[in-house]
């Protein structure tokens, strides 16, 4: 059985998958004895590494954050024997991991799954891609609940092949519907927001493509605020030593970041951390923060009970339409 039967046949994840990967740029070490794939849906995007043992989860964590800045994208490890301490330690490091045929482990899609575990559930359908959770948020803060795909590209400047795709994904899952009149496609929620977000929260995943530490500036304190920094200005929880901001991660900002390699040695009112999204933040928000279930995505697969606490009565706050 190949790889992709397998990820399909064991945890319901309909990928393209290719084992063409450019390793040029990685160590040695990193590449001996492992084997790469590159899998896709739609527009995302990881890669799978597979290991003939299980490591040490700290030299792993190292690992994983070279692979992701040398590969620039997500990064998960694929083994085929990992001990209970094993897991346990790759959860606790936030290390993306596949156990065929039982366990996945992939935050960045949403997917934390196990049969052994937690019975024999299967997630029969992916998370929802970026484009797609971006036009679903959007439809649940508008007040109106019926767009063309045409009102829908313009207003979140996403390509139409985009646009058609990700309500394509979103109809087949019952969360939006269509309807065609004349020779214009409208969009529509048949249910208030409060329960398409109830129907659709399961499926959320993080905007998150990458996170940077960089240095303090003008332009960097413009952006919205994210993270733990944006859930202390809304919550009870204290600011963090270091800010958080979002930043799409095709603006032209990005370019001039001045990065900072060793965060735990710079002042840290000198440096700022910056989560770069996998769509704008600034069009989903009418406040200097990120919009609140885009930081709920964000932070939902958080260990702190504090933060899931205050996570869950900002949605409790949240003055639905």
């Amino acid at each position: 059985m190949t790889i992709i039967e397998e990820l399909e046949n064991d945890f319901g994840l309909k990928l393209n998958i290719s084992d063409n990967v450019d390793k040029s740029g990685l160590p040695r070490y990193l590449t001996s004895g492992r084997r790469f794939y590159r899998l896709w849906y739609d527009d995302l995007e990881f890669y799978l590494v597979r290991l003939s043992a299980p490591v040490d989860s700290r030299v792993l964590f190292k690992e994983l954050a070279i692979y992701e800045d040398i590969l620039g994208a997500q990064v998960a490890f694929w083994f085929d024997e990992l001990t209970k301490n094993n897991r346990n330690a790759y959860v606790k490091h936030h290390i993306p991991f596949i156990l065929v045929p039982t366990q996945a482990y992939l935050p960045f899609l949403g997917i934390i799954f196990s049969k052994k575990f937690f019975g024999t559930h299967r997630n029969d359908s992916l998370p929802i891609t970026p484009n797609a959770q971006k036009i679903l948020l959007f439809f649940i803060y508008s007040e109106k609940n019926e767009y063309t795909k045409r009102d829908i590209s313009e207003k979140l400047e996403i390509d139409p092949v985009y646009v058609t795709r990700g309500t394509k994904e979103l109809v087949s899952r019952k969360y939006l519907c269509e309807k065609k009149e004349g020779k214009y496609v409208f969009v529509f929620r048949d249910i208030t927001e409060r329960e398409l977000f109830d129907k659709s929260r399961n499926a959320l995943i993080s905007p998150v493509y990458k996170t940077v530490y960089v240095k303090r500036t003008n332009a960097i304190t413009t952006l919205l605020k994210a993270g733990d920094f944006a859930l202390s200005e809304i919550s009870m929880l204290n600011p963090p030593d270091i800010e958080t901001y979002a930043c799409f991660k095709n603006s032209e900002l990005v370019d001039d970041f001045e990065l900072i390699d060793d965060p735990g040695w710079a002042d840290s009112k000198k440096i700022c951390k910056v989560e770069l999204w996998n769509y704008d933040p600034k069009q989903l928000s009418g406040t200097d923060t990120v919009d609140e279930l885009s930081l709920y995505s964000s932070m939902m697969n958080s260990t702190d009970a504090r933060v899931q606490g205050e996570m869950e009565k900002i949605l409790e706050d949240i003055k639905w339409q």
